[in-house]
């Protein structure tokens, strides 16, 4: 993928002859995906209660006969409501890390960077990384070229 993004860029002719080349491009590259497990849950509960009694008894006696009555009064009342959300999801997280240096002819070390990425909008995370290094590689090169003449 930077083989691919150096050649777009029109800036460097890429050979895999050692011979010809200006610069040898040197790197390594670590690619992981993770799987990220995410849940939530919350909830609501409300409820009421009542309650009566009431009893009584009443009664007379005289000689024998008598009269007895009595009373009973009772109820309850009870309400209860609750509500609860729960929601678990997965991601897949993808994570690139590139070390890259450019070694001269000779054997010295004229430029390195390290970049990393999680990916990007509409591409994944080793084609991303892997623009992330060239685009610093132009800009680096375009900081050392002195400014054009103003016509």
């Amino acid at each position: 993928m930077v083989i691919n993004s150096l050649t777009e860029s029109k800036r460097f002719i890429v050979t895999e002859n050692k011979d010809k080349a200006d610069a040898v491009l040197k790197g390594t590259g670590l690619e992981k995906t993770n799987e990220e497990f995410h849940a939530s849950s919350e909830g609501t509960a409300v409820s009421t209660a009542g309650g009566s009694e009431n009893g009584s008894i009443e009664g007379s006696m005289s000689n024998g006969t008598g009269t007895l009555s009595g009373s009973h009064h009772g109820g309850f009342f009870a309400k209860g409501a609750g509500i609860s959300d729960s929601q678990a999801s997965t991601d897949v997280v993808n994570d690139a890390r590139l070390a890259v240096r450019l070694v001269s002819s000779d054997g010295d070390v004229i430029w390195a960077t390290t970049k990393e990425s999680k990916g990007a909008k509409y591409k994944g995370a080793s084609a991303d990384v892997a623009d992330q290094i060239v685009k610093q590689l132009l800009w680096d090169l375009d900081k050392l070229s002195p400014p054009k003449p103003k016509q």
